[in-house]
């Protein structure tokens, strides 16, 4: 178990979240994922996630409708049961996980703060599509508990995550979709 005190003053706030992140995983926690236009919520979605490290997480959508994201080295898969159809493709490694990259990297976008008040990493960063802004409410337990993710577009995504059960153990299924025989298969370009 790690502890994060006065002891450590060289390991900034994002270094203690990164670290217990990593000493977390393979973890699961519960998600909503809301999406705002314009200021109106039009989609509620949550589920849980299996992340075992940046490159394998599983987001499992479970209401309204059931879906499954499944993220393996840069390559995604997407079922979508209600209409049948699996989307298979490659993540552009610029959007890939944007959040945890983020957490991540050793430059964690143009312009980084820390709300130590509010417990809140800000995160900026101009990409080709515009600017994208992070906000990451850190729990008392080092671990994300909300991000807003806005976009250029005026598009704003809140997820809001719960629940974490860390060092699991992640059976080889996990990974591995149970699809019907007539499943439509869509082989998606970048």
């Amino acid at each position: 178990m790690l502890f994060f005190s006065s002891v450590l003053p060289a390991i900034t706030f994002l270094e203690q979240v990164r670290a217990k992140i990593i000493s977390s995983q393979p973890f699961k926690t519960d998600f909503v994922q809301q999406v705002f236009i314009d200021g109106e919520m039009s989609l509620e979605e949550s589920g849980f996630i299996i992340f075992a490290d940046r490159a394998h997480v599983k987001w499992q959508y479970l209401r309204p409708d059931f879906k499954t994201f499944i993220l393996e080295n840069g390559h995604y898969q997407f079922y979508d049961k209600e209409n049948n159809q699996l989307f298979n493709g490659r993540i552009d490694p610029r959007n890939e996980q944007l959040i945890w990259d983020l957490l991540f990297s050793q430059k964690p976008g143009q312009v980084s703060r820390w709300e130590e008040r509010t417990r809140t990493i800000l995160l900026s960063v101009n990409e080709d599509s515009g600017l994208q802004e992070l906000k990451i409410k850190v729990g008392n337990d080092f671990l994300p508990e909300r991000v807003e993710q806005t976009s250029a577009n005026e598009v704003t995504t809140i997820y809001i995550f719960k629940k974490y059960v860390t060092n699991i153990t992640i059976e080889a299924k996990e990974f591995a979709l149970n699809l019907p025989a007539n499943v439509e298969i869509i082989e998606e370009e970048e």
